[in-house]
């Protein structure tokens, strides 16, 4: 079986690059002439400079060889089609298999004139090769969905579906979840088969390599699909064919010791495991979907509680004015922000900070996310009758110096830490609110009277978290004029000695160009003019006004950060608000 290779066409590829209107002749000129390496290829040059992407050099290499471009990022994967070839094939040869018709299979190709690669490929899949092109990163993200990080998972993958016995269970890919009853014989003798525990076992180990925060196992009609949260983002890790659904979801609710029998109520697990990476704890949530139960897992490192103060990006001013604030004897401090902001690492970098013999500190938590040695934990457990509120009022019976308050989210949990908070004692807690000034009028919303708020809060902390550039990657790069116009900092634009930087994207970063976070922050410290306009029920746009005179906004924080090249212009402008 031979390949035929697709035939150029006379234009070039400056020429398409022109008529695509991805940059005007005249640009192209200019850079050219300035450039140094006349054997660096226009495509990577441009990429280099910013002016295109990936996708648009392969597009337009696609028009000049003939051949059409497919946007796999876009493109549902099935299973089915992608296994044709093998993981190693794939990787090595940067190429995947995409459609199939009974004589021929489309492949998306990184290079689809390398004839060697396309007769190998028509030799292991005994079809014709159609080659299509797509760009570099595209096809690693595709192969990784596809077959997972690792050389072996997507054989594990299929040593896994291959183990379960059909007669077993036959999941109609057109219909929703069954209604047909699945013994716990069943589910179990599925679950531990060996390469489904290798497959979860690698699915875990994969997500903390990745330093991922959530593992997100998703049930299609089709299909089962693994995501994780990296860096607050969510990225597809994996496609998992549906047969694996019950013997995958099964094995990790027994570790977990969840039932796994029970696939139409919601239940909640967890569990601890010992890994070369350090000890995690994992809490699994699972909700009954239109096509299965839906499972997430967050993952909880037990040294992230150990952060200091210091290492959480705070400016140095503002460093030195939190570090004064919880060192007063009583009063309440709020974190503020919504799901996944890093307020309660906020919390626990203060808890350090504080942690010594001469303090008794105490909190109450749901659940506890950091074990810290020197202070007493608690748990919130509502069959038991332990909520914020009773949790509280117990502790301030136990002689408390510090008190940390997981979550204020009603009326009765607010009234007894802003009391305890007027009787002595120095109260963190976490609240959600968009802005530090909305913390105000969030704890009078629920109850609080405002002359009780005004006495008892110090400060509050609004917070959010970007993404920091990966340091192996950074090059040069020309924002969005209208970002740079919503930000208020066209000036960098324009001057000779500030380079705008982001991450191209590399291993080290898993091709994301970011890597870790770091917060911005917004503190509203509650002055005599604060305390006057909580009392006169002020709305939380004039208290935001009047600490903004003396503060910096989130925004404003997160400038600073573009200034000092630890974060990108997109990120400010997706995370902040004005």
């Amino acid at each position: 079986m031979s390949a035929t290779l697709p035939i150029y066409q006379e234009r070039s590829f400056s020429e398409i690059l022109v008529e695509e209107g991805l940059i005007a002749a005249s640009d192209l000129g200019q850079i050219l002439g300035r450039r140094d390496d006349s054997t660096e290829p226009i495509g990577d040059l441009l990429i280099r400079l910013g002016v295109i992407n990936e996708k648009d050099k392969a597009r337009c290499i696609g028009k000049q060889i003939g051949v059409p471009f497919v946007d796999l990022a876009r493109r549902e994967l099935d299973p089915n089609v992608v296994r044709l070839i093998p993981h190693r094939i794939a990787q090595r040869l940067h190429a995947l298999p995409i459609e199939r018709s009974d004589t021929a299979v489309s492949v998306a190709m990184l290079n689809p004139l390398d004839i060697t690669a396309i007769d190998e490929l028509q030799a292991h899949m005994g079809l014709a090769v159609d080659p299509c092109i797509a760009g570099e990163e595209d096809i690693r993200e595709a192969v990784f969905r596809a077959f997972g990080a690792y050389d072996d998972l997507g054989e594990l993958v299929g040593e896994a579906v291959r183990g379960i016995d059909p007669n077993d269970i036959k999941l109609d890919s057109d219909a929703v979840e069954p209604e047909t009853e699945v013994s716990f014989h069943q589910l179990k003798e599925m679950s531990e088969g060996a390469p489904v525990v290798r497959l979860v076992n690698a699915i875990i180990t994969r997500a903390i390599a990745c330093r991922a925060s959530d593992i997100h196992v998703e049930p299609e009609r089709h299909r089962v699909r693994i995501r994780f949260r990296v860096d607050g983002v969510l990225q597809e890790a994996m496609i998992m064919p549906k047969d694996l659904q019950y013997a995958f979801l099964s094995r990790i609710k027994i570790i977990a010791s969840m039932d796994i029998a029970e696939r139409r109520l919601p239940q909640d697990g967890r569990l601890t495991l010992r890994t070369p990476q350090g000890e995690f704890d994992f809490r699994l949530s699972t909700f009954p979907s239109l096509y299965g139960e839906n499972l997430v897992i967050r993952i909880l490192d037990r040294n992230a509680g150990r952060i200091g103060l210091r290492d959480l990006g705070l400016q140095a001013d503002m460093f030195a004015c939190i570090q004064s604030l919880i060192s007063l004897p009583h009063g309440m401090i709020l974190t503020c922000g919504p799901t996944g902001s890093g307020k309660t690492t906020t919390l626990y970098a203060c808890i350090n900070m504080l942690n010594s013999v001469e303090r008794n500190i105490m909190t109450v938590e749901d659940p506890v996310e950091y074990q810290v040695a020197g202070i007493i934990q608690g748990n919130v457990n509502v069959k038991a009758g332990i909520t914020f509120a009773t949790g509280l009022r117990t502790l301030v019976r136990q002689d408390p110096d510090v008190i940390l308050v997981g979550e204020i989210r009603d009326g009765e949990t607010a009234r007894i830490a802003v009391e305890a908070a007027l009787t002595g004692h120095l109260v963190l807690s976490t609240i959600h609110s968009n802005d530090a000034a909305s913390a105000i009028t969030r704890l009078i919303d629920m109850g609080v009277e405002p002359f009780l708020v005004s006495s008892a809060l110090v400060a509050a902390l609004a917070q959010r978290l970007v993404r920091v550039i990966c340091p192996r990657c950074a090059a040069r790069y020309a924002p969005s004029p209208l970002h740079l116009e919503t930000l208020g900092c066209q000036d960098l634009a324009e001057r000779d000695d500030f380079d705008f930087r982001r991450g191209v994207g590399c291993d080290h970063c898993s091709r994301s160009g970011y890597k870790g976070r770091t917060g911005v922050y917004e503190l509203l410290e509650v002055t005599e003019e604060i305390q006057r306009l909580i009392v006169a029920r002020a709305s939380s746009r004039d208290i935001r006004s009047a600490a903004l005179t003396t503060n910096r906004s989130l925004r404003d924080d997160a400038v600073m950060k573009i200034r000092d090249g630890i974060t990108t212009v997109e990120e400010v402008v997706r995370t902040t608000v004005a």
